[in-house]
């Protein structure tokens, strides 16, 4: 838990924009952004059209702005796929610049021979030439900019993926200190003598090989939102038998079908474990409170999943332990639940506060078998 000297809320969904926003709102540009300069030069080419009808009151002829829209948009395809690249990743200007003259030499050709074909006069004059380094001007410009910004957003995407795969792998080193196969086998050597001694004690045993046995788990298999709850369960039955003094209110409300939602492993139970590493969870005045509750909204139908942690603060003194802690949490389902996840934190000398939402939609993803 990570806390400031805030004393109003916060809305720190802010910080989830800043990694994952613009690439979120830039998703098919970045996928496809030959798609994207399609539907810009469709807009230049309805711009030209109502352009033309207000200065003249009518359309003569569609030819024209049909030929240059097309023309123009295999210009900058070009341009974008090859040339730019060739010039700015592979340092071989001196060939890009002489493609690109080339390119527009031929096009030059190619449009001087479609007009004559389709029987429209086109004069090569200074008028002409300066009208269509104009247009080419334009053409050009626009798809430099927007190549440049198409660079930095993908950068921005890539340094966000590897702070998400570092936060992981983070995860992963805590959880691979020992072989987990060695440590779940010799669990169950235990518990099968504990459970011939005293059957509660084995039950109580039983939180604590239950939650190893899921935090071992490869990260790479999927992960849903019922296991994190009763991994969280299991953690507070431990912290119960720890502390007999535990001042503490859990309210842990899911149905079934969250056995179907995703959840990020460990996610959850980093956010309770910090309450036990930075609260003051035995002050009976003040209880900490815990509490996650999956209701689904009857004006939309979306499932939506609230967390709730409150608690009195120890005190600033105290370090993390890793570098794992709520600020990776929030970025981890940022990127995992995108403009579906929302979170804000209250935190001032004595009290820590977190609301934490994600909005799961209607769709449910069946668990595989």
């Amino acid at each position: 838990m990570e806390t400031s000297k805030s004393l109003d809320w916060t809305d720190h969904s802010g910080e989830k924009h800043r990694d994952s926003g613009e690439t979120d709102l830039f998703r098919r540009p970045l996928e496809n952004p030959l798609y994207f300069l399609f539907l810009i030069f469709l807009c230049y080419l309805l711009v030209d059209l109502c352009a033309t009808y207000l200065l003249r009151g009518q359309i003569d002829d569609w030819f024209v702005p049909i030929y240059n829209f097309v023309a123009g948009f295999v210009m900058i395809a070009v341009y974008f796929k090859w040339l730019l690249p060739l010039f700015f990743l592979h340092k071989r200007r001196g060939l890009a610049v002489v493609l690109l003259l080339l390119l527009l030499l031929a096009l030059m050709c190619i449009k001087l021979f479609v007009f004559r074909l389709v029987e429209h006069e086109l004069i090569l004059s200074k008028v002409f030439l300066v009208h269509e380094f104009l247009r080419v001007f334009h053409f050009l410009g626009f798809t430099s900019a927007f190549y440049i910004m198409y660079g930095n957003l993908k950068l921005k995407q890539e340094n966000f993926e590897m702070a998400i795969k570092n936060v992981q792998l983070n995860v992963m080193h805590r959880s691979l200190q020992l072989s987990s196969h060695f440590v779940l086998n010799s669990l169950s050597v235990y518990m099968a003598r504990i459970i011939k001694l005293s059957p509660d004690l084995a039950k109580e045993f039983h939180y604590l090989t239950s939650l190893l046995r899921y935090s071992f788990r490869d990260f790479e298999e999927p992960s849903f939102l019922m296991e994190e709850v009763k991994a969280v369960r299991n953690y507070l039955e431990i912290q119960h038998l720890r502390f007999s003094n535990l001042s503490l209110i859990a309210e842990l409300d899911v149905p079934d079908i969250s056995e179907a939602l995703p959840m990020p492993k460990l996610c959850l139970l980093t956010l309770v474990e910090n309450v036990f590493f930075h609260g003051a969870y035995t002050d009976k005045e003040h209880p900490c409170v815990i509490k996650f509750l999956l209701v689904r909204e009857e004006s939309t139908g979306d499932w939506v999943f609230t967390v709730t942690i409150v608690n009195k603060v120890k005190g600033f003194d105290v370090s993390p332990r890793s570098g794992f802690g709520a600020s990776s949490v929030f970025r981890v389902m940022a990127h995992e639940f995108g403009e579906g996840f929302h979170y804000k934190v209250k935190a001032d000398e004595s009290t820590y506060s977190l609301l934490l939402q994600i909005n799961y939609g209607k769709a449910i993803h069946n668990r595989p078998d």
